[in-house]
C-alpha cells in the first residue's frame, strides 16, 4: 500500500501545473456511470476495434481508425495540449453503421479558471468540458453535450450525476498526445450509436 501511494504521487508530479491550478482528482469529479466506463476503457477500444473492421475496410478507411488508434502516445504535456485544433469524430463498432467518418471541425483546448479546457466549437455533436491527469500519458475529459447540440454549453455534471436523457448525458473520455503531433480523444462506451467514439485532431 505504502509503495502503490508513493507511485501516485510520482505519477502525478510530472504534471507541470498550471497558474492557479488546484489538483483534482478525476474519480472525485465523475459521476458512477463515468467511473465505470473509464474502468471499461480498453475493453471499449478492443470491442469497437473489431466490430468495426469488417465495414471499415469495406469503405476502404479502415486504415484511419489504426492510424490514430495505434499511434505512439508521448507525455501529455499541457502546454502541448493547448491550443487551436482540426478534429473529426471517428465512430468504431455498435449497431449504428459499425463504422463511420465524420467529416474535419474545429476543436480547442485553452486554460480556464487554471485548468484545461477542451470545446468542440463547430459542427454537430458538440461538447466541452475540463480535463484531469490520468498518467504520464494522458488525461481524463469529463465533457458535457452544448445545449441542443450546437447552443451553448453546459457543465459536466459532477459525482452526484442526474442527468440520463441520452442526448444530454455526460461525456467521459481519455486524452492522449501522439508522437506524430496529432492528439486523440476517446470516448469509451457513448450512450448512443457505437461502441466507442475517437476525436482525431490536427493542429490548425
Amino acid at each position: 500500500m505504502r509503495f502503490a501511494a508513493l507511485a501516485a504521487l510520482a505519477s502525478l508530479a510530472v504534471f507541470p501545473v498550471l497558474a492557479g491550478e488546484t489538483a483534482l482528482d478525476w474519480r472525485s469529479q465523475a459521476t458512477p456511470h463515468d467511473l465505470d466506463r473509464l474502468e471499461r476503457y480498453e475493453d471499449a477500444v478492443t470491442k469497437g476495434m473489431m466490430e468495426s473492421r469488417v465495414a471499415g475496410e469495406e469503405h476502404g478507411t479502415y486504415n484511419e481508425l489504426v492510424s490514430v488508434m495505434e499511434e505512439e502516445t508521448v507525455a501529455a504535456d499541457p502546454e502541448e495540449l493547448k491550443g487551436q485544433w482540426n478534429c473529426r469524430t471517428i465512430k468504431a463498432g455498435g449497431p449504428f453503421a459499425g463504422f463511420v467518418v465524420y467529416g474535419w471541425f474545429r476543436c480547442e483546448i485553452v486554460e480556464k479558471n487554471g485548468r484545461l479546457f477542451f470545446e468542440k466549437l463547430s459542427g454537430s455533436q458538440r461538447q466541452s468540458g475540463y480535463l484531469y491527469p490520468r498518467d504520464e500519458k494522458s488525461w481524463v475529459l469529463l465533457a458535457a453535450p452544448n445545449e441542443g447540440h450546437s447552443g451553448p454549453i453546459r457543465a459536466y455534471s459532477g459525482p452526484e450525476g442526474g442527468v440520463t436523457d441520452p442526448q444530454l448525458i455526460d461525456e467521459p473520455a481519455v486524452v492522449s498526445l501522439l508522437k506524430d503531433g496529432r492528439a486523440r480523444i476517446v470516448f469509451p462506451w457513448p450512450e448512443l450509436e457505437s461502441t466507442f467514439n475517437v476525436l482525431e485532431m490536427t493542429r490548425r
